[in-house]
């Protein structure tokens, strides 16, 4: 990724970038989940016994769920519509709730789960679907230019987004003290064992609420590097066909890019000013 890409000097670049990262991050979320549906995963049945539904069913309705989330993704990626992005969060938003509805300990798979249900949410409000009409939902549409306060609406939705993910995903560690983390840090050789992830997961913690309280570009670019490195792990730990669950958590790496766009572009529109009204001064 070029430092050009990262640096938008005007709101349209800045626009431009920041729609493609989130659209390509939600994108990847509903292929990388919707693949899991047409493989068909027995972790997926506590979902639908959590409804009622028996396991027979669920193996048959998964792959349906699965295509019809890849479906989404590529008409998103072909031409959004707002229809599409708010089903892509009511979506979402469900399957994360699930988690904990399902009887998954503690609400850590829900709040992990950010980066798959907000970047939705920021397109929309990037597209305007405020007070929208009818058929306005179902057309395409031109995004409204974006102005400084809905920039600082995405601003704190990002962190919040990164924040959430990180405090999510530590809990595994730090509470639930989860075996699959213990077998993702062996597969690359570290000498893991309780200790060990819970250590690691009180640092994601306690990183997440420094990312919301300070979200500087030094730690942004090390939230993204260890958010890459620590769910490739589910490869290293699973082979080659976990790739999916990598591509799933795209939001663990879009949304610190498209904070570091945002940051970047403040600091510009905050330098310009800087150096304008000393112009102004002298003449």
């Amino acid at each position: 990724m070029s430092d050009s890409f990262l640096k938008p000097n005007s709101v349209e670049q800045l626009q431009t970038r920041l729609h493609w990262v989130l659209r390509i991050t939600a994108a990847c979320c509903f292929i990388g989940h919707g693949a899991w549906g047409v493989i068909t995963k027995e972790g997926w049945l506590p979902f639908f016994r959590s409804q009622g539904i028996s396991d027979n069913i669920a193996w048959n309705l998964m792959p349906i769920i699965g295509a019809f989330d890849i479906i989404m993704a590529i008409l998103l990626l072909i031409k959004p519509r707002r229809i599409i992005i708010m089903w892509m969060l009511v979506w979402a938003l469900w399957t994360a709730i699930l988690r904990p509805i399902s009887g998954t300990p503690g609400t850590w798979e829900f709040w992990e789960r950010a980066g798959n249900f907000l970047p939705p949410l920021m397109l929309l409000i990037m597209g305007g679907a405020i007070a929208m009409k009818w058929k306005d939902w179902f057309s395409g549409y031109t995004e409204p230019k974006l102005d400084a306060d809905k920039i600082g609406v995405l601003h704190f939705i990002c962190r919040l987004t990164i924040a959430l993910l990180l405090i999510g995903h530590g809990g595994f560690g730090a509470f639930v003290e989860k075996d699959m983390l213990i077998n993702h840090f062996s597969s690359i050789g570290l000498p893991a064992d309780v200790g060990f992830i819970k250590a690691v997961g009180w640092f994601e913690i306690i990183l997440g609420v420094v990312v919301f309280a300070l979200p500087i570009l030094p730690i942004l670019w090390f939230v993204f590097a260890w958010k890459v490195v620590t769910e490739f792990l589910y490869i290293t730990d699973g082979g080659l066909l976990n790739i999916f669950e990598f591509i799933e958590r795209w939001g663990d790496y879009g949304v610190p890019i498209a904070l570091i766009l945002i940051i970047h572009y403040q600091a510009s529109q905050k330098a310009s000013t800087t150096v304008s009204i000393p112009q102004e001064q002298a003449a």
